[in-house]
């Protein structure tokens, strides 16, 4: 091929072209994608595709070098497709996509003349595989630009060359924390981390790219001379290597890293980087794909995967509006974050509380985390500034006339929340602005009975902290219109946050399935057990967090209040366990009081124990202790039947929403499936045998649900 032609960008009938021109200079530029594309994946035919580009580059006369990019601006490549990802059911089908992929990646080193990854945007998964294959990488400053092999948290291994590649530009201590934790780093951590060159303002990507293959081209070279130092070497390339290998290994046999296989594969992976020759290194990745995409782990986490790719989807119904200025009242815990998360995300944010300490620390507590992410490179001081500067704190609310979101994160009181939303109604809040509540367990429409236009009203609750807990609970009140729900997942999605839409029911999906667990563990300490025991047995079940110090975090107070919502409406099956109203009478709530049942730490014994020996002594009862087996049954069986439920009483319309609302409200095991995927495994026939059992034996409580019952004969 001459130098002067150039490949069409237009796919014809059955073959995808990309986008592939030559310059001038004799530097040719690919393109992973047509113009139009705003999401480029790798599936199969786009391999293809560029295994044909890379080869007609070989035999291109006169070319000096290669610069590969996206389609254009904010997209390099988001990894191969999830979709062929989950399709693949054998080890050697995986195997052979994974030689696949690196054979044609490789022909980037084949090449005679150098190559430069232009990168903006996503550069994940294969996308990065790719550019650690080149002989260069150039990466735009645009802030959507990401740098990462996040392939275990699909279950797998980076299979195209990453593991191996990785390790040998970055060394082992890098390479292990950003393999097996999934990293993703934005330009300059990657720069500082090695893995890339250098970063270039968005609008020059290209011309700095092609100014590294000059210099490449003008020294001779057909990649820069990489040597590994410092910390890097010594842990990579002496003894010392054991260290982190062992540190590493630790890691991940303990805390939920224990029930995910694909770490530990990584981590095998990374030492063979720096231990065999590529070539054996190469093809154990390939193995370890192929073992590690058919289980049911990498199942169980690439169907989460397209749950909240559903989710996200939600905020594009129709109607949808973005929100650009928003008044939150009340500056505790939830409003504080909340609006820190807006200011954060570019909404103009006004914070309004009567208490000029609780604004102080509100500012306080945005600076802490901002001040971290600047010292971490995760952002430049002028944009944490930006961001402070669009959280404006105040004891009055201002004028209203411009706010599109007003939402109110008080005190559960009814009264309260229909009083304030009254307030903004009489101060000027716009007819089309949306009035939101984060209630936990309040019935939203009765907050609209104080609002003309209720349509407008709708329940976004958050969860506690906001700034790390992933899910939203978007509540449709009776009249809330499609348009409000839709603004509000649009909202949640822009958050970086899952919205699920929930029915206006007490409790809604979270809290009423969260009830019957945390009052059964209430009574199984009552009973006798130890909570170091029980906490136990539900970590070893995969929960991140065991029941007695999910108590002590939510507070005694909190868990009291939201079970004698759940009493009024479920009294034959949630009637609150009496530890609640006693710990909360001695005012050990948990955390926020200096400790209750575990100390103020989370460890130790807290005061609440005394309170516990106490309600045990008037229970009257001899101790008793629960086998392992029977704490599961009691906690986690009626947690599915609520879970079912809540289905069949419209809480929510699909089992896929209570996958995704468990796994990102409550922690249930995302590697078992969500709970319905666990309870498929686990067998209906079996958790509705074993709550009849526990019905007959010990209280009317258990008994499952009909719907439950009927699935368990289908």
């Amino acid at each position: 091929m001459n130098i002067t032609e150039t490949r069409p960008e237009a796919a014809t009938t059955g073959m995808l072209h990309l986008p592939l021109q030559v310059n001038a200079r004799g530097f040719a530029v690919l393109r992973l994608g047509r113009p139009e594309e705003s999401v480029v994946t790798f599936t199969k035919e786009r391999l293809l595709a560029l295994d044909r580009a890379l080869q007609q580059l070989a035999s291109t006369t006169g070319l000096r070098g290669v610069v590969i990019t996206g389609p254009g601006a904010a997209m390099f490549c988001a990894g191969a497709d999830i979709g062929l990802i989950h399709s693949i059911q054998t080890v050697a089908e995986g195997r052979d996509a994974a030689v696949l992929g690196r054979s044609i990646f490789e022909r980037c080193q084949k090449l005679a003349v150098p190559v430069a990854a232009a990168i903006e945007g996503p550069c994940v998964g294969g996308g990065c595989e790719l550019a650690l294959f080149c002989d260069v990488r150039v990466a735009s400053d645009h802030p959507s630009t990401q740098i990462g092999l996040p392939e275990t948290k699909l279950g797998i291994v980076p299979g195209f060359g990453g593991t191996q590649n990785m390790t040998r530009l970055v060394g082992l201590p890098t390479a292990l924390d950003l393999i097996l934790n999934g990293k993703l780093l934005r330009p300059y951590p990657a720069r500082k981390k090695g893995l890339v060159d250098r970063i270039a303002p968005s609008s020059k990507l290209l011309d700095i790219a092609f100014e590294e293959l000059e210099r490449l081209v003008a020294a001779g070279k057909k990649a820069p001379t990489r040597t590994l130092r410092g910390q890097a070497y010594w842990f990579s390339k002496t003894p010392l290597r054991a260290l982190a290998v062992n540190a590493a290994r630790k890691a991940l046999n303990k805390g939920q890293a224990r029930f995910y296989p694909a770490p530990k594969q990584a981590l095998e992976l990374c030492i063979k980087a720096i231990t065999v020759s590529p070539e054996q290194g190469f093809a154990a990745e390939a193995q370890a794909l192929g073992e590690m995409i058919a289980t049911p782990v990498s199942k169980a986490l690439t169907q989460l995967f397209f749950l909240t790719e559903r989710s996200k989807r939600l905020g594009k119904s129709d109607g949808a509006k973005d929100c650009k200025r928003a008044l939150i009242v009340g500056g505790g815990v939830m409003g504080a974050g909340i609006a820190g998360q807006l200011a954060n995300k570019g909404i103009a944010t006004r914070l309004c509380d009567l208490s000029g300490e609780a604004l102080a620390k509100a500012k306080a507590r945005l600076q802490q985390d901002l001040s971290r992410r600047v010292s971490r490179k995760q952002l430049q001081k002028h944009e944490a500034q930006a961001i402070q500067d669009r959280l404006a704190v105040a004891s009055e609310w201002g004028g209203l006339a411009n706010v599109d979101l007003w939402l109110e994160a008080v005190v559960e009181d009814l009264g309260v929340k229909r009083k304030l939303m009254a307030q903004a109604v009489a101060a000027g809040l716009p007819a089309n602005a949306i009035v939101a509540t984060n209630t936990s367990s309040l019935p939203v429409d009765a907050m609209a009975d104080a609002v003309p236009h209720p349509e407008r009203v709708v329940g976004i609750h958050f969860f506690n902290p906001p700034e790390k807990m992933p899910l939203i609970e978007v509540i449709r009140g009776k009249r809330t219109s499609d348009a409000a729900v839709a603004t509000a997942c649009r909202l949640a999605t822009r958050l970086g946050k899952f919205p699920i839409v929930v029915g206006d029911s007490p409790g809604f999906l979270v809290n009423r399935c969260l009830s019957p667990y945390l009052n059964e563990a209430a009574r199984l300490l009552v009973e006798g057990n130890d909570p170091e025991f029980l906490d136990r047995v539900i970590l070893d079940f995969g929960m991140p967090m065991g029941p007695c110090r999910l108590l002590d975090e939510i507070g005694f107070d909190v868990a009291t209040k939201v079970s004698e919502v759940m009493q009024g409406a479920f009294a034959e099956r949630m009637q609150p366990c009496a530890l609640f109203s006693a710990m909360v009478a001695a005012k050990a709530l948990g955390k926020k009081t200096g400790g209750g049942i575990y100390g103020k730490d989370g460890k130790g014994v807290g005061p609440g124990r005394k309170v516990l020996e106490t309600v045990r002594e008037q229970r009257g009862v001899p101790k008793r202790e629960a086998s392992r087996s029977e704490v599961v049954q009691r906690l986690v069986y009626p947690l599915v039947d609520e879970a079912y439920r809540c289905l069949d009483d419209g809480v929510v319309a699909a089992e896929q929403d209570l996958d995704l609302g468990l796994v990102m409200g409550i922690g249930f095991p995302p590697f078992l499936g969500g709970i319905t995927g666990y309870a498929k495994s686990e067998g209906l026939k079996t958790i509705v045998g074993a709550l009849d059992e526990l019905a007959r034996t010990s209280d009317p409580r258990f008994r499952p649900s009909d719907g439950l019952r009927r699935r368990a004969v289908n």
